[in-house]
C-alpha cells in the first residue's frame, strides 16, 4: 500500500521496502522501487554500502524470474562492492544463495558448487537457510548436472530438516521438492512424481515465477510420460505465461519440451523451428531426436558426433548414448547390442529409467522386442516393465508421422471437418463440393485414416487441430 515515489529521499527505506516485496514474491513492484533508487538524487556512491545492497537486490530480481545472466552480473558486482565497502554484510553474505541458482541454470556447474562452499562459509547464514535453502538448491544443481543419487539424497535431507524446522509450506522447500518428484520421474512412480510437483507448485505460484515455471514443466513431463500429450502441451504453455514479458534463458527449456511432445505426436516441421532459440546442446540432441523421426539416421548420427555439443552433463551424456543406439538400431547395426547395452549400464549406474524409454521409440522398441535375451536382473525388469508401459501409453512416433505433408487447401478443409457438413465447407471456402471431397480424400490418405470421425483424432494427435475444435464437432 505504500507509495514508493513518497521514499525517494529516504533511499535507505526505499531499498527496504523493495527487499520486503522482493522477499514477498511481489518482483514486479520490487523492481520498480530498484528503479526508483537508481534515479534518486544525489547518487548512490558507488562503493558504498547502500549499491552493494542495491546490486544484491537486483541480482536476487532477475534470478526469481530467471534471468540467470543478469543475476550473475549483478550478484558478482554486489559481492565485490560489498567486499571493499561493507565486509562482513549480511546481504551480501546471502548473495550464494542467489548465484548458485543462477549459475545451476547456466549450466556452470563447477561455479554452483564454489557458492555452496561460499555459503557453508557465511557464519551469519541462517540455520534454515542453510539446511533447507541451500541444501535444496544443492540437490537442484546435481539434480539439473545428472547426478540423481547424490541429488535425491541431498533433497531427502533437505526435507527432513524442512519438517524439523517447519519450513516444508516455505518457499524454501520449493527447489527440494522439485527433485523429489523428478527423482521420482524418473524412476517411473508417476503418482508421486505428481504428488510432489503440486506441492511445489503451491508453494512457488506464491510470486516466485522462475520455481512455478519450472514445475509447471515438471508436470508437463509427468504428463507426457502418462501418453497425456495434449495436457503436457497445455502445462508448457501456461509455464510461458508465467514469464511472459521476462527475458528468461528457461524459456528455452519450454521450446525443448514442446518440441519434444509435438515430435512425439508426428510434427516435424515445429520441433526444427522451436530449436533456433535453443543452446548448441540442447539444439543438436534435439536436432538429432527430429532426424532420427525422419527415419534419417546418418543425420541424426551428424548432430551427436558435432564438436558443437560441446562438454555434456551425465545427463545429456546418456541422451547422447541413447539416440546413437536409436541410430545403431535404425541401421540394422550388427553391433547394436553391445551399443544397447552400453546405454543400459550408464543408466544403470545413474539410476536412469524415464530417460531410456521417453528418449527413442527405436530403443524403447528393441528393449521390449529383445528381453527374452537379456540377462534377467532387478534394474532391466524395472527398466522392461517401463518399456512396455511406455508402449502402452504412447504410439510410435514412426507410425504417426504424416505420409506427406497436407497442403494450404487441405489443411483449411481440415480445420473445418470437426463442425461442417461438406455443402457447409465448400460455402466456406468457396470450392465446389468435388473439390472438398478430393481434399478430403487426399486428407484420408495422408493421415492413413478411412472416416472422419478418425481423421478428426488423428489430426488432433498430430497437433493439427485443437482438440476443443474435435469435441464441439462430435
Amino acid at each position: 500500500m505504500v507509495d514508493a515515489s513518497l521514499l525517494t529521499g529516504a533511499p535507505e527505506r526505499l531499498l527496504a521496502l523493495a527487499a520486503d516485496l522482493l522477499l514477498w514474491g511481489d518482483w514486479v513492484r520490487g523492481g520498480e522501487c530498484l528503479d526508483l533508487l537508481e534515479r534518486t538524487r544525489p547518487a548512490i556512491p558507488a562503493d558504498s554500502r547502500l549499491a552493494a545492497h542495491l546490486a544484491a537486490m537486483r541480482s536476487l530480481r532477475c534470478a526469481l524470474i530467471g534471468e540467470a545472466a543478469e543475476a550473475v552480473r549483478y550478484g558478482l558486482a554486489a559481492r565485490d562492492i560489498g567486499e571493499r565497502a561493507v565486509p562482513g554484510d549480511e546481504w551480501i553474505a546471502a548473495l550464494p544463495l542467489i548465484l548458485l541458482r543462477a549459475y545451476t541454470w547456466l549450466g556452470d556447474f563447477e561455479a554452483a558448487d564454489r557458492e555452496v562452499t561460499a555459503a557453508l562459509a557465511a557464519p551469519s547464514l541462517a540455520e534454515p537457510a542453510r539446511l533447507v535453502d541451500l541444501r535444496g538448491a544443492q540437490a537442484y544443481a546435481w539434480f539439473e548436472a545428472g547426478h540423481l543419487n547424490e541429488a535425491a539424497q541431498a533433497a531427502r535431507e533437505a526435507d527432513t530438516h524442512a519438517k524439523r524446522l517447519g519450513f516444508d509450506q516455505h518457499f524454501f522447500a520449493g527447489d527440494y521438492l522439485r527433485v523429489l518428484a523428478g527423482v521420482a520421474l524418473e524412476q517411473r512412480d508417476l503418482d508421486e512424481a505428481e504428488h510432489l510437483t503440486e506441492r511445489a507448485l503451491s508453494i512457488s505460484a506464491r510470486g516466485r515465477p522462475a520455481f512455478e515455471f519450472l514445475a509447471l514443466l515438471n508436470r508437463a513431463a509427468i504428463w507426457a510420460a502418462r501418453g497425456q500429450f495434449q495436457d503436457a502441451l497445455a502445462s508448457v504453455e501456461t509455464a510461458r505465461l508465467v514469464l511472459a514479458g521476462t527475458k528468461s534463458m528457461l524459456l528455452a527449456r519450454a521450446d525443448e519440451l514442446e518440441a519434444v511432445l509435438r515430435l512425439s505426436l508426428g510434427d516435424q516441421r515445429s520441433p526444427v523451428e522451436l530449436a533456433s532459440e535453443m543452446p548448441a546442446t540442447r539444439r543438436g540432441l534435439l536436432l538429432a531426436r527430429v532426424a532420427l523421426a525422419a527415419n534419417d539416421h546418418q543425420a541424426a548420427v551428424g548432430y551427436l558426433d558435432a564438436g558443437s555439443l560441446g562438454d555434456l552433463t551425465p545427463r545429456a551424456a546418456l541422451v547422447r548414448q541413447i539416440l546413437l543406439a536409436a541410430a545403431a538400431i535404425e541401421r540394422g547395426d550388427p553391433a547394436v547390442a553391445g551399443i544397447v547395452g552400453d546405454v543400459l549400464r550408464a543408466a544403470r549406474h545413474g539410476g536412469f529409467l524415464n530417460i531410456v524409454v521417453m528418449t527413442a521409440p527405436q530403443v524403447t522398441r528393441y528393449l521390449v522386442e529383445h528381453s527374452a535375451a537379456m540377462q534377467p536382473e532387478p534394474f532391466l525388469e524395472r527398466l522392461i516393465g517401463a518399456a512396455l508401459e511406455t508402449r502402452a501409453t504412447q504410439p510410435e512416433r514412426s507410425g504417426r508421422i504424416l505420409a506427406a505433408p497436407l497442403s494450404p487447401a487441405e489443411l483449411r478443409v481440415l480445420k473445418l471437418l470437426p463442425t461442417a457438413s461438406h455443402v457447409q465447407m465448400a460455402a466456406a471456402l468457396y470450392i465446389s463440393r468435388n473439390t472438398v471431397k478430393t481434399h478430403l480424400q487426399s486428407i484420408y490418405q495422408k493421415l492413413g485414416v478411412s472416416s472422419r470421425l478418425a481423421a478428426i483424432q488423428r489430426a488432433v494427435d498430430l497437433g493439427l487441430l485443437l482438440d476443443r475444435l474435435a469435441r464441439e464437432g462430435s
